[in-house]
This record gives structure tokens, sequence and C-alpha cells, in this order.
């Protein structure tokens, strides 16, 4: 019996991601099947389409709770994002496409995958709200503001 300690340990990148960023399965030329994966852009304000890459479908797991997918790729490895961009019209008006390819390491494809948890959210603001929504009742602003001047609140 061999022991596991001649083997190099290969160390892996985890990327987490939700369900709404995996794509259909499909068939590549060689046979295998294939999944692929969007990357969100890391700014809201950014409106171009979101990059994605490919990985083969046996390697993208769902989470133990079912909410999310996980995929597991080597850490010291690179991974080609592809993004449509749409570059304009041809003569008969229908839209011209091209393909922009960017190559990352798969440690900064793991922060851009998971650059959503960085976001602030509505939730990390909730509170803050709250603090406003109350010190607005108190003096009345927000009776103001919906055009009632004699509301009791």
């Amino acid at each position: 019996m061999e022991n596991k300690s001649e083997y190099p340990q290969m160390e892996e990148v985890t990327l987490k991601f939700g369900k709404g960023c995996v794509g259909e399965e499909f068939q590549g030329k060689d046979g295998n099947l294939y999944r692929t994966i969007l990357v969100p852009n890391p700014d809201r304000k950014d409106t171009r389409p979101w990059q994605s890459f490919v990985v083969k479908a046996n390697h993208v797991h769902e989470n133990r709770f079912g909410k999310g997918m996980w995929c597991k790729l080597p850490a010291d490895g690179s991974t080609t994002l592809s993004r449509n961009m749409k570059v304009g019209e041809d003569g008969h008006g229908k839209p011209v496409w091209h393909l922009e390819k960017t190559k990352v390491t798969n440690r900064e494809l793991k922060k851009m995958v998971e650059s959503y948890k960085e976001r602030s959210s509505m939730k990390e603001k909730l509170s803050e709200k709250r603090a406003e929504a109350a010190q607005a009742n108190s003096t009345g602003r927000i009776a103001e503001k919906a055009g009632f001047k004699d509301a009791v609140l």
C-alpha cells in the first residue's frame, strides 16, 4: 500500500457563488459536459455584460443547504474569462458582437467571484435607516414629505 505523503499536495481555491450564476450543462466538442459560471461586475454601476468561464460539470457542486454552488480550482492555475461586447451594427442593422477574453489567476478569480460579499447591502444599512426614520418620525419630517401637514404619527 502506498503512502499518500509521497504525492505532492495540490493547493486548491474554492469558489462559492449563487445558483443564479451557474448556466445549464452543455456538451463540448470533446464529448465532456461543461457548465458556464458567470462572474458579476464588482461595481454595481458597471452595465456591461458579466464575464464568464467554463468548468467541467462534475466539478460544480451544490452546497449542503441547497442555496449556493461551489467548485474547486488549482490555486496556481489560471482561467480565461470571456465577455460578449456589442461593438456596433452591420449594414443591415444587425448587432455585431466581439468576444473579449481575459486571463486571470485562480486566486484573482476567487476575489472577483466573491466580490459581492464586499458590497454594502440594504441589510447592512438597515440600522442606519431605522435610526434616520426614528429621528425623522420624532421631528415630523415624514408627515411633511408625504404632504400631510397636520398629521399625527
